[in-house]
């Protein structure tokens, strides 16, 4: 069933933006509704947005891009953001910034960052909202579906102390399932005013402007469209078709495909909650065989597991001591190559784990 999404005066709105830019872009419409209804809005940025060259590069007509330039990158950023805010009507005290580094949220998620997990449910306590707004695991964008790995697991950690009445997903980076709707697909319809007040916001963030002008003003439309599940297509069609408990291990099906913008060795990247923090890299031999279990964080070789295919398509058998069945678990397939992924993260429901 398609519905409104509608708030109350008795909600509380949590927004978590990967990056400044995504408040407008994803919930421009919706931050509006909710300071018009009287419903309170907290908007958490993770990153500054600040290792994005080829718009620094655009945009001061500059080559070289150091460190000193990003941290100047950072700090416009964070003046193009309140700008789009005080246009969006949210005040700035009703903004946190994280800091954490832009296009490394992978990393903090594999390396099991605590920090970073600790700063999002930091956010869900302060908070305590009735209704977060994150970003789907199926986005392409790789900060993006990282921070909805790391949102869940930080919520999950902190049981029953935050009672959120719908976690609703945007989608931004994946033109093929922003244009479907589906049976758990939330829909804000937006006034004439709403849209132009949202399109003032966009245009705030001019160093985004100049190589994406009409892409980013082509959210300004008369809708947003949230989901309370990730997308059966997407699901459908992930990397990562399926995991089972066969033995000792858990084995994963694999369908990863080619795609112009993710290519290379495949490394099935693992995430999971099980009293202690799982985090594994298996990187994929092209024809099958032994594969080498790592740990992200320090590098050191945990385990192998045993890959039955070629070229990311086929089985996958990881020993259960390395990933309980009864965990909960997040997974996608890396490229080596490539700037956005293939499909996101999915989280995985082991078949013949039992009640967890």
């Amino acid at each position: 069933m398609i519905s409104n999404l509608a708030l109350t005066p008795n909600d509380r709105l949590l927004v978590l933006a990967p990056h400044p830019d995504d408040e407008s872009v994803a919930t421009g419409g919706l931050l509006q509704h909710a300071l018009e209804v009287g419903s309170r809005a907290l908007v958490v940025f993770f990153t500054d947005g600040d290792n994005n060259p080829w718009a620094q590069r655009a945009t001061e007509l500059r080559w070289r891009i150091g460190p000193a330039d990003r941290a100047r990158f950072a700090v416009r950023r964070r003046g193009e953001v309140r700008a789009a805010l005080e246009r969006l009507g949210v005040p700035i005290s009703d903004a946190r910034f994280l800091g954490f580094p832009d296009q490394g949220t992978t990393d903090l998620l594999l390396h099991g960052n605590e920090l970073a997990q600790r700063a999002v449910a930091d956010a869900l306590l302060e908070c305590r909202p009735t209704v977060v707004v994150a970003p789907s695991l199926l986005d392409l964008h790789p900060d993006h579906s990282a921070l909805a790995v790391i949102a869940a697991l930080a919520a999950a950690g902190l049981g029953d102390a935050v009672a959120v009445r719908r976690w609703v997903r945007f989608v931004v980076h994946n033109p093929q399932l922003r244009a479907r709707r589906h049976e758990d697909s939330l829909v804000l319809p937006l006034s004439e005013a709403q849209q132009e007040r949202k399109r003032q916001a966009i245009g705030c963030h001019k160093t985004q402007l100049v190589l994406r002008r009409s892409w980013l003003l082509s959210f300004a439309a008369g809708e947003e469209r949230y989901y309370l599940a990730e997308s059966p297509t997407g699901l459908a069609e992930h990397p990562v078709a399926e995991a089972r408990a066969e033995g000792p291990s858990v084995v994963f099906r694999l369908a990863s495909g080619a795609h112009a913008r993710s290519f290379g060795a495949r490394t099935l990247c693992v995430a999971a909650d099980a009293g202690r923090r799982i985090r594994l890299a298996i990187e994929l031999p092209a024809k099958g065989g032994r594969a080498a279990v790592r740990s992200p964080r320090s590098g050191r070789t945990v385990g192998e597991a045993e890959f039955v295919g070629a070229a990311g398509r086929g089985e996958v058998a990881v020993p259960s001591d390395l990933v309980p069945p009864d965990a909960r678990i997040f997974a996608k397939v890396e490229r080596r190559f490539g700037f956005f992924d293939e499909a996101g993260w999915r989280e995985v429901a082991v078949r013949g784990a039992g009640p967890t």
